[in-house]
């Protein structure tokens, strides 16, 4: 016993009539709003991601800065410190250079010292020898001897000690 259900033209005409009216409510309460909804969140997250580029960049940007401001630092630092290197050098040079020369007076001044602490002696030894040899004249000739005959004896007697000393 087969049953053939002949569909109603009618029902199905209102069946399809409701699904199409069903689907245009869907589609213009539902459908449009969502879509919206859906460009609209797009759109938001494209700008989020946007102004994340953005600042992404600007912070790689700032970083580079900074890194350069560090970087220029140290050279800077560095160069203090070569000056300051150089600087302590020369002022070591001036130091070696004025105690040098002032060695170098001080020698000068030594020098003079002892040539004139020599002279000094040498007209002392001079003067003694002279009177030296003048006594031993006299005793030797057990009598005064004259002021011009004395000068000469004297003379001689200092070129003599002279030429034994100056050799």
């Amino acid at each position: 016993m087969e049953i053939f259900v002949v569909p109603d033209i009618w029902n199905v005409l209102a069946q399809w009539g409701a699904t199409l009216i069903l689907f245009l409510v869907i589609r213009h309460f539902v459908y449009r709003p969502m879509s919206e909804f859906l460009a609209k969140r797009q759109e938001a997250v494209t700008s989020d991601l946007q102004q994340a580029e953005d600042r992404r960049l600007e912070a790689e940007q700032l970083k580079a800065q900074y890194e350069e401001k560090i970087d220029d630092a140290k050279r800077e630092g560095a160069e203090i410190v070569e000056e300051s290197r150089k600087r302590a050098k020369l002022m070591e040079q001036r130091a070696a250079e004025d105690a040098r020369a002032e060695a170098r007076a001080l020698m000068e001044r030594a020098k003079g010292d002892i040539d004139r602490e020599k002279k000094n002696a040498e007209k002392e030894v001079r003067t003694e020898t002279a009177d030296l040899a003048v006594l031993i004249a006299q005793k030797l000739l057990k009598e005064n001897i004259e002021v011009s005959d004395q000068d000469r004896l004297v003379d001689g007697m200092i070129e003599e000690l002279e030429k034994n000393h100056v050799r």
